[in-house]
């Protein structure tokens, strides 16, 4: 025998080395691990005793086969020599079985063997985990273990009839008495081990009076439902143990995996004590058995699930915080190309009147009253650029305009003189015309700097009309409780394509444009509680733009 134990003990560690189980550890630790695996191993054994099957060591609760396969899990089957040393104690000294010796050795030798198989299949053919209790690792639990339980206890069965313990009579019942009370014991035990390795943190993480109430509420439906179950002539029959499933699936609900493993295993604790305190025969404990299975396939399975869509809605919002501080870098970045599309204009005045300056000063120095106009003008477009950036970060930080009562007339003829300038160097004429407008509450600077953008589009379109010369005309008037401005062009129009998406940032038709003076327009009237739109003046080209702003109106954007 003792040679029989070196033999396989030395097997088991061959291959628990090639898998990388002992190599980590410190012989010493080793032993440690051991010993109180052997100790707890044993100790479960002697405690749930449950309907042994003719003196062979197979009864119908074995959470210690649990403890097993997670030993072989979380450390390796380096350890599967631990497990061949503890089934063959427990057959001498716990349950006394009436086996031979050689039967008690090859019994043993198949359990340990036969799980560390499962373990190797679970860990490293399935990639499953304690750490982790997604719903891919309970599934593949939920599936193989009772497949692997159920070829061992073929094999140990059948080397009981082999060694002539058992009759070949007997050897379904068995087969099935075995594969019962070890798969429930797993299926029951070691999904706590994954929730403590793996999801209990997000439990632990509830409030701690929440968690007080959902135990309460879930402990007292499991008691009431044991209460109906047994309590009710013919309960022995099964009819009322769907009940149990009510608080488990509750606790699964409101708690995920965790909740739902530490649930079904409270629950079946519980029924165990109520059939050991009622004395139900065995084939009633088997039924109960076959039906925990049915109730810890469905809480763990929602309870993962549960998980799964909290993690799901986790990723979610996490994916949404980060599209939003992309989107605030690209906020970022769009608002500095626009305060260098606001300030363009006026820098570019500044430059041509300063290059006006110069020349007068080169061809006549004597004259310097058109000098210190031009000098004049460039400081005037100077500030005019210092009040953009003023106001441009208020929009931006605060939302906040600055409405006043305002001369519309006034502040587009300045606009339309500033343009002028522009429009002569591309041979295009800028015509004006206004009616008497009463005044608007507006915020001037913002108001003007959206026309300049819209009258400079016009501009530059009418820049490339195909018929000579290149005309944009702005008239002025009043309407219905407000204004309307329209500027129109004899430019080449607005395509299809980018029709659709006009008004939107970064929209263009210009080569070197930026799309963002309409767009920026556009949110600027808004806040004045005004609107713009557009149409094709003919099949062939041409664009009239006409914004409307209320006589009276209540600025947006925090104002």
């Amino acid at each position: 025998m003792g040679e029989v134990i070196r033999r396989f003990g030395g097997g088991i560690v061959s291959l628990g080395r090639s898998a990388g189980g002992l190599r980590e550890l410190a012989p010493t630790q080793h032993a440690l691990i051991g010993g109180v695996f052997m100790g707890t191993y044993l100790g479960l054994e002697w405690l749930t005793r449950v309907h042994e099957l003719q003196a062979l060591g197979i009864t119908l609760w074995n959470p210690a086969k649990a403890l097993s396969l997670g030993l072989l899990l979380l450390k390796g089957i380096a350890y599967a020599p631990m497990l061949f040393l503890a089934a063959l104690l427990v057959d001498l000294f716990i349950y006394g079985a009436a086996k031979s010796v050689t039967s008690t050795v090859a019994t043993s030798m198949a359990v340990a063997l036969g799980y560390a198989v499962l373990a190797a299949g679970l860990k490293r053919g399935l990639g499953v985990a304690l750490g982790r209790s997604d719903l891919r690792n309970v599934i593949a639990v939920l599936v193989t273990v009772p497949a692997g339980t159920f070829v061992i206890a073929c094999v140990y069965c059948g080397l009981l009839i082999l060694f002539g313990d058992m009759p070949a009579e007997r050897y379904w019942e068995a087969v099935r008495h075995l594969w019962v009370g070890d798969t429930v014991g797993i299926i029951i035990l070691l999904p706590v081990a994954m929730a403590v390795f793996g999801s209990v943190q997000r439990l632990l993480d509830t409030k701690s009076t929440a968690l007080v109430i959902d135990s309460m509420v879930f402990l007292a439906g499991v008691l009431i439902a044991l209460w109906l179950i047994f309590s009710i002539e013919g309960a022995h029959e099964y009819h009322f143990f769907y009940l149990l499933f009510l608080p488990v699936s509750w606790i699964a609900m409101r708690a995920g995996f965790a909740g739902a493993a530490i649930g079904v295993s409270v629950a079946h604790l519980l029924l165990v004590a109520f059939i050991n305190w009622g004395g139900y025969p065995a084939s009633t404990f088997m039924g109960y058995q076959f039906l925990v299975l049915a109730l810890a396939l469905n809480g763990l399975l929602l309870g993962a699930v549960v998980d799964e869509r909290r993690s799901s809605d986790e990723l979610l919002r996490e994916q949404h915080a980060e599209v939003v501080r992309v989107t605030r870098h690209a906020t970022a970045g769009a608002m500095g190309v626009s305060l260098a599309h606001q300030i363009s204009q006026p820098l570019s005045n500044v430059a041509m009147y300063l290059h006006v300056g110069r020349q007068l000063l080169a061809d006549r120095p004597a004259e310097p009253v058109p000098i210190a106009e031009l000098l004049e003008k460039a400081a005037g477009q100077l500030r005019h650029a210092k009040d953009i950036l003023e106001r441009l970060r208020d929009f931006v930080s605060r939302g906040a305009l600055r409405p006043a009562r305002t001369d519309l007339g006034a502040l587009a003829r300045k606009v339309v003189a500033l343009a002028e300038d522009d429009a002569r160097t591309h041979g295009v004429l800028v015509r004006f015309e206004a009616a008497p407008v009463p005044p608007v509450t507006v915020d001037a600077l913002q108001l003007e700097q959206a026309l300049i953008n819209v009258i400079n589009n016009a501009v530059d379109a009418a820049a490339e009309a195909r018929r000579l010369p290149g005309c944009v005309n702005v008239r002025m008037a009043a309407v219905d409780k407000g204004v309307r401005i329209e500027i129109e062009d004899n430019g080449p129009g607005v395509s299809d394509v980018v029709a659709k998406n006009l008004f939107e940032p970064f929209i263009t038709t210009k080569p070197s444009g930026m799309g963002l003076g309409l767009a920026l327009s556009r949110e600027l009237i808004s806040a004045h509680g005004g609107t713009i739109d557009w149409e094709r003046m003919r099949p062939d080209g041409g664009a009239r733009f006409t914004i409307e702003l209320p006589l009276s109106s209540e600025v947006g954007y925090g104002a």
